[in-house]
């Protein structure tokens, strides 16, 4: 009996979803509330592009691949999370964790022309507990590409993993899911403890920049214990170093 209400009341991920709906609900009363009602948000401004080139991370020979991730230099980044500080997409993810942040993925994910159901590739959630993921497209729209699927306020259930199958869906209807088509310059939001993915069935390419965002603290899986060893594997970086 005890075992089962430790497990169903007082495990971390309980806790901290309780806290968070708290912050949510009823300490944070300003900026845009799409990512925690939905799970998701589309900003409201574009990304320019002008003062950035991104070229050497969209070069493939061909694109006989399902995907390809390419780290993108430290210059380049910075100016890019410079960019978006000056565009409030910054506020938009303290907004959302209101606590220490780190960064890291920081890459151009390209989709190439192979189709897939393996992996990723498969209705899931991340199993790291609350993340923000920003997709930043770089092609114009089009809706024979490969969307961004994602199933809307399933980033609100506490979803328990022992193995990695537990984390995987794949039985869910595609039709179930919203799907996003960015166009170039769109910055979308989305929490990665929501289920997001689905078969990737097109063999139209697209880029996007990929960036991971992730909160320190007591109750989140970055914490005292493992920053140490988290940032020498994820290789993070303090999001205020970032754009200081």
């Amino acid at each position: 009996m005890i075992n089962l209400i430790r497990n169903k009341y007082l495990n971390r991920r309980v806790i901290q979803q309780f806290y968070f709906n708290l912050y949510h609900n009823i300490l944070f009363r300003k900026g845009n509330k799409d990512i925690f009602n939905s799970g998701y948000h589309v900003f409201d401004k574009n990304f320019p592009f002008e003062n950035i080139n991104l070229d050497k991370y969209l070069n493939f020979p061909n694109n006989n691949f399902v995907s390809e991730r390419r780290k993108i230099d430290l210059v380049d980044l910075k100016k890019i999370y410079d960019i978006l500080s000056k565009i409030g997409a910054i506020s938009v993810i303290k907004d959302y964790f209101g606590t220490k942040i780190y960064s890291y993925d920081n890459s151009v994910l390209t989709l190439g022309n192979k189709k897939s159901s393996d992996g990723s590739f498969q209705p899931h959630h991340d199993s790291k507990g609350r993340r923000i993921k920003i997709y930043i497209w770089l092609n114009d729209k089009n809706l024979n590409t490969h969307p961004l699927y994602y199933l809307k306020k399933t980033h609100k259930q506490i979803l328990n993993w022992k193995k990695y199958e537990d984390t995987r869906f794949p039985n869910i209807n595609k039709k179930k899911f919203d799907a996003i088509y960015g166009n170039k310059g769109n910055i979308i939001f989305f929490d990665t403890h929501g289920i997001h993915s689905h078969f990737k069935e097109t063999d139209v390419p697209r880029s996007v920049i990929e960036l991971t965002f992730e909160p320190f603290g007591l109750l989140n899986r970055l914490n005292s214990k493992n920053i140490k060893s988290e940032t020498e594997r994820l290789g993070l970086i303090d999001l205020d170093e970032l754009i200081k």
